[in-house]
């Protein structure tokens, strides 16, 4: 059932360009019945996942090295499942509605099929190597749905800057992973299961001991922290706002951005619990919860402003990953339910201004209310719910987050540390959503907004928002037993323990409370003078702003690029065979000498013929007159006799097959070259000096030497036992052929050929595509007509 998910997401993507065609708004809302089907599915095995219970299922990959495309599915990723399929069927629908006149609509289905595919992958798989696979996909689709405007410089510019950042955490990531399945091996785990999640988490305190523990860490934070745009890796998620709004609501607020979270959550209970975990965690994650809290208040552009929110809550949520703690397992599971249902409503809300005015700029709306009023209550609900106003199930998170805090296990400094941020977080969330709320509903219309017919948009669409910003305020007031079994398993699965939930509104007058209530009274007291506050002086040095040290950095690489490449590439093929020949002698040669030269065998033949040493005679005796040879014609005939030899080898040594194909292609070969040099002078020109000709016959020479020496000591080598006995076995077997070279070349490894013809086939058009760039011949001009020829054209 779970990989059928997943494989059934991804291949039914094509359904996408259905909307490609109308009517669109019912299309969207026909294509969100996949991931309304996804919802009701995974929701169903809640029964099943009660405390620490999983389903597991596993498909065969590559047997014979233990691997395998492993699907788990437990409460923690029972609740991303659920988010992922429940916010994307809203999506959807949405969708349909806002981007109902873009022709472009059916590929931004495809895309966004793609990306709901790819995260449901990340959260059910079982092993880290099927979780980054789908991992790597994310970033892939992020890039085609923030770079979907691909005609806007700005649209391209983020969905480069995404890629760029995001992929290069899942470089580190990936090593930080292979490190990990290292590590587990060593602490004992068979080979074919050290790379799953639950076998990596069971020797977790092996691994903590281990010498593996923090390099591969130091991996996974960077993996981490990049995908869920933690400080300083923060300035990618505000320049994805780009993306149009069902992208940014869909990936910025409840999905990809909490791959990261999502990772850290899983490994935490195998992982956690050390200084540089509880440490990086609290220290990255605090920061970022209160600087992005702050920059908020200071947006005018409404997207923005939600993007400041949104890392800030990712950085809250990997605070409370470092926190540890019932408590904290708790709140995690609660804000990310909670930050989903608000955090998606007001993306969706901040396109249908943007719809209905034409502008997200808070300068340029105000009075929205006397046109929108629906809109107005449910962005008012959802606004409620971020600011964590009492009754409003923002508010039952924020207060067991602060709870998580009071309560962590971790040293007084660390927890005072934690809910210092949360404060300063609650605070700037309060600011922020009154600066939107104020700006664009309340107050005058501006000119600009009188000159559109502003109105609600179609109940289609506004039914999206809707319905999370609703359940923001209906879960907590008479939902909560049902969301505290929802969310029990979860947290149980980032305690490692299991254990009850029960959330309530009122748990007594306590210090979680006190904190709360002060944070709204400081936040209700600024939120007075946000525009004061906005236009206080803020920067950060250049050695912490990591857009202009990104910029900083792209830059220098493009002009140390640019530098090696007129250094390298100047025209001369000579010149690039150099390079090649060093660059190998340097990168092969090396560690062969140092390391290799022990395994070379020199193995007599006893049965070696006269006429195979003849044979062989003639091949150097074949390269060396080519190198002399002083015609075009001498050295094509030369060269011939080598493949001449090669394929009387083939003939000895019982290959006929092989030996008849090589003679083909020699025969077309010297046919091709015969023709090519008809056009050339008949003979050769020397045009480099003595020294160079003789410093390129060292360096051929040692290239031979060095080969020569790797095929003994490979074929001499006892490390691996041989794969002939395989493919004489099974080659009748398994491939239904008796010559095993056809078998091994289209069936044992067909892939690989098809590769290879892959290669030929885009070598071939681009060399058609060279051709038809040539410039053709210039035509001369048409005579210009005669005076009495112009007067009778222009009617003279």
């Amino acid at each position: 059932m779970l990989a059928s998910i997943v494989l059934i997401t991804l291949a039914a993507a094509p359904l996408g360009l259905l909307a490609r065609r109308g009517p669109r708004p019912l299309i969207g809302w026909g294509l969100a019945l996949l991931p309304a089907a996804t919802f009701a599915l995974l929701l169903a095995q809640l029964p099943a996942l009660s405390g620490e219970q999983r389903l597991v299922e596993a498909i065969p990959w590559a047997p014979a090295m233990g691997v395998e495309l492993r699907f788990t599915l437990d409460g923690l990723s029972l609740l991303f499942g659920l988010v992922i399929s429940g916010i994307g069927t809203l999506i959807f629908g949405y969708a349909g509605h806002y981007m109902a006149s873009d022709p472009g609509l059916g590929r931004f289905m495809v895309y966004l099929i793609l990306f709901m595919g790819a995260m449901l992958g990340v959260v059910l798989a079982g092993n880290v190597l099927t979780m980054f696979l789908f991992w790597e996909l994310t970033s892939v689709t992020s890039y085609l749905l923030i770079g979907y405007k691909h005609d806007y410089s700005d649209a391209r510019r983020g969905a480069l800057q995404s890629l760029l950042i995001t992929a290069g955490g899942g470089l580190a990531l990936l090593v930080g992973l292979l490190l990990l399945g290292e590590a587990a091996r060593r602490a004992g785990v068979p080979a074919g299961e050290a790379y799953t999640f639950e076998a990596i988490i069971g020797a977790g305190e092996a691994i903590k001991a281990g010498p593996l523990y923090l390099p591969a860490m130091i991996l996974v934070f960077l993996g981490a922290f990049t995908k869920s745009a933690q400080f300083p890796f923060h300035f990618w998620l505000p320049g994805a706002m780009q993306a149009p709004t069902p992208a940014s609501a869909f990936l910025h607020s409840a999905t990809m951005v909490k791959a990261g979270i999502y990772l850290l959550a899983r490994l935490a209970p195998g992982l956690g619990g050390t200084p540089l975990w509880s440490g990086t965690l609290v220290l990255v994650g605090g920061f970022t919860f209160a600087f992005g809290a702050v920059v908020a208040t200071r947006k005018l552009d409404i997207k923005a402003l939600l993007a400041y929110t949104t890392l800030s809550m990712l950085g809250g949520l990997v605070m409370l990953i470092g926190l540890g703690g019932k408590y904290a397992a708790e709140a995690l599971a609660v804000n990310i339910l909670a930050h989903a249902l608000y955090k998606s409503s007001l993306f969706m809300i901040a396109g249908i201004i943007d719809h209905e005015t034409g502008t997200r700029d808070l300068n340029r709306l105000g009075g929205l209310r006397r046109f929108m009023p629906g809109t107005t209550v449910f962005i008012a609900l959802a606004l409620l719910s971020q600011m964590g106003i009492p009754i409003f199930f923002g508010f039952v998170g924020k207060e067991i987050m602060i709870e998580a805090a009071l309560e962590s296990p971790l040293a007084d400094p660390w927890r005072y540390a934690a809910l210092a941020a949360i404060v300063v977080g609650a605070v700037g969330y309060i600011v922020a959503a009154w600066r939107l709320f104020k700006n664009a509903f309340l107050g005058q219309p501006s000119p600009d907004v009188l000159q559109q017919h502003v109105t609600d948009p179609h109940l289609g669409m506004l039914a999206a928002p809707a319905v999370p910003a609703a359940l923001s305020l209906l879960l907590p007031l008479g939902l909560l037993p049902f969301v505290s079994q929802l969310l029990a398993p979860a947290a149980s699965a980032v305690y490692g323990h299991g254990l009850e939930l029960d959330l309530a509104l009122w748990h007594g007058v306590n210090v979680a409370l006190g904190v709360s209530a002060a944070a709204i009274l400081t936040g209700a007291l600024l939120a007075r003078f946000e525009r004061q506050l906005a236009g206080l002086p803020l920067s950060l040095p250049i050695w912490l702003d990591g857009a202009k040290l990104f910029e900083r950095l792209t830059d220098a690489l493009i002009a140390g690029a640019t530098v090696l490449t007129r250094a390298l590439q100047n025209g001369q093929l000579r010149r690039y065979m150099l390079y090649t020949t060093v660059s190998f002698l340097v990168v092969a040669g090396l560690p062969f000498i140092l390391y290799g030269t022990a395994s070379v065998r020199l193995i007599p033949d006893p049965q070696l013929q006269p006429y195979e040493i003849f044979a062989a005679a003639l091949i150097p005796v074949a390269v060396v007159a080519t190198i002399r040879a002083r015609s075009r014609l001498g050295a094509i005939i030369a060269v011939s006799v080598v493949g001449a030899m090669v394929s009387l080898f083939f003939v000895l040594f019982s290959a006929p097959d092989l030996a008849l194909t090589q003679l083909l292609i020699e025969v077309l070969s010297t046919v091709f070259l015969v023709l090519v040099f008809s056009v050339l002078p008949s003979r050769f020109e020397i045009l480099s000096s003595r020294w160079k000709r003789s410093r390129d016959a060292v360096l051929a020479g040692l290239v031979g030497l060095l080969m020569t020496g790797l095929v003994l000591a490979t074929s001499g080598s006892s490390a691996f036992s041989s794969i002939s006995p395989f493919f004489l076995e099974n080659s009748l077997a398994k491939g239904k052929g008796h010559n095993v070279v056809n078998v091994i070349l289209v069936d044992f490894r067909g892939f690989d050929t098809m590769g290879e013809i892959t290669v030929l086939l885009t070598a071939l058009l681009a060399i058609y595509g060279l051709l038809r760039m040539r410039r053709a011949a210039p035509r001369p001009p048409a005579p210009s007509p005669s005076g009495g020829e112009r007067g009778q054209k222009e009617g003279i």
